[in-house]
């Protein structure tokens, strides 16, 4: 497996296996994907298993407790944390350790930009998963907070990670 940087010459096949792994509500159209990638490109990464796109992470450096809705382009703004919009692999790939390769390479590329904090928002009953990687459920989320993580589905639940470890 090769894990790698995300290039353009990818987004057809990441696009199609967005549209394998996620309900229509959750998934990001071509502007709204494209705008997290310009955040910081190194943070997106893909994995290759014998020469097919076997998952995607995208993330990038955004604001604690903030997270944009989904499908909406995003900017620019001040970083607090490491954020995980986009964890996805494809059903090939599964059992193969590839989410957990993808998001380990992501942790050591958040470690070297000095974050201390990781954070996301598991959807559709994905809290498990990573709660097995250390992630754990944001334990008072406020309203605010609230309102934008419903806007992920029933199931979504917003969790954070210290970086160390």
């Amino acid at each position: 497996m090769i894990i790698r940087p995300m290039g353009p010459g990818d987004l057809v096949a990441v696009y199609a296996l967005q549209d394998l792994t996620y309900p229509p509500a959750l998934r990001d159209g071509p502007a709204a994907f494209e705008s997290r990638l310009a955040l910081s490109a190194d943070f997106n990464l893909v994995a290759e298993l014998d020469g097919t796109l076997a998952g995607y992470l995208v993330s990038h450096p955004w604001l604690s407790a903030a997270p944009a809705a989904s499908d909406v382009v995003v900017l620019p703004t001040a970083a607090e944390c490491w954020f995980i919009h986009d964890l996805s692999v494809a059903p090939h790939a599964r059992r193969a350790g590839t989410g957990r390769r993808l998001v380990e390479a992501g942790l050591a590329l958040a470690r070297q930009q000095a974050f201390t904090t990781s954070e996301l928002i598991a959807v559709e009953g994905a809290h498990t998963y990573w709660a097995a990687l250390g992630w754990q459920v944001w334990p008072d989320p406020g309203p605010f907070l609230a309102a934008k993580v419903a806007g992920y589905g029933e199931a979504a639940v917003y969790m954070s990670r210290p970086m160390k470890g």
